[in-house]
């Protein structure tokens, strides 16, 4: 009895933590946002569909500005920090192939987007690695307009 009560309280525990940083996470972003009006560049990733799937999810989901460039880090004159603070990037991570007893698993590939203070240095990104880049990017760019919409007052 002893050891389902502290299971039970050790689950609590790590609940409560869980939502406390994503609390915390929702509230970094939205002070982000809410500063006043900044062009969000959008980092190419390198390879023409996930490129495509981002300029998507921002041409449907996202009401602010941005912009996108080839460069996952922008430097230069052109991109000044107090117009372009913002960069929206993408992460992947190859799996290689492998084999499991007589199966043959292919090799895949997992994503997570995230968004870089290019001032603070800080960055938010998915806590999680997700094979599907279509969804992923519609879902974050989806948050950060939810999030734009509340500190614009619209």
């Amino acid at each position: 009895m002893r050891n389902c009560v502290l299971v039970f309280a050790a689950v609590l525990f790590s609940c409560v933590g869980v939502k406390h940083r994503m609390t915390t996470t929702r509230v970094s972003i939205s002070q982000m946002i809410s500063e006043k009006e900044t062009i969000v560049l959008v980092s190419s990733a390198n390879k023409d569909k996930i490129t495509e799937a981002m300029q998507e999810a921002f041409e449907k989901n996202y009401k602010g500005k941005y912009e996108f460039v080839v460069d996952k880090y922008p430097r230069g004159s052109r991109y000044d920090t107090a117009k372009y603070r913002y960069v929206f990037y993408i992460s992947y991570h190859e799996n290689p192939g492998q084999w499991i007893g007589r199966e043959r698993f292919p090799p895949t590939t997992d994503y997570k987007f995230g968004l870089i203070d290019r001032v603070t240095g800080m960055s938010w990104d998915q806590e999680f690695w997700s094979g599907n880049y279509k969804k992923g990017a519609a879902n974050y760019v989806k948050h950060l307009e939810e999030l734009r919409k509340q500190n614009a007052g619209q």
